[in-house]
């Protein structure tokens, strides 16, 4: 049902976030090339406010969460991972990465900088429909 909210799914689908952002940005993954694709440097990474941009990117991805709830409902038979992947997926295609797309474009970032930044947003967006859709 619609007007349902599974806070519990959503927590899960925002702790997954945390996690694939953590292993997506490790320096070992696509982190060093991402600061080097919008020139930082690692002096300037470490004047990060780690505590402060999580708890901030926690609170976002929770608006995100909330809004992909509205994607991934449907009828019962179809409440599963991969559905609501699937509608999360095509949300991300046809909303978001034209949004990159254009932001990188007037930037001037690069294709480097779009596809880890595309990449990361689309496998989010996967994990989080999934999990709402399938944690009825």
């Amino acid at each position: 049902m619609e007007g349902h909210t599974n806070w519990l799914a959503l927590v899960a689908g925002v702790i997954a976030t945390q996690i694939i952002g953590f292993i997506w940005y490790h320096p070992k993954v696509f982190g060093s090339a991402w600061k080097s694709s919008i020139g930082m440097t690692d002096e300037q990474h470490k004047q990060t406010n780690i505590p402060l941009t999580m708890i901030l990117s926690v609170i976002l991805m929770f608006g995100v969460a909330y809004a992909l709830k509205y994607v991934a409902h449907g009828e019962p038979e179809y409440q599963t991972f991969k559905h609501g992947a699937y509608h999360a997926l095509m949300d991300g295609a046809l909303l978001l990465i034209p949004a990159i797309g254009i932001t990188t474009l007037y930037e001037q970032k690069g294709i480097k900088y779009f596809g880890i930044t595309a990449g990361y947003w689309l496998l989010n967006l996967a994990v989080i429909g999934g999990i709402i859709s399938w944690w009825r």
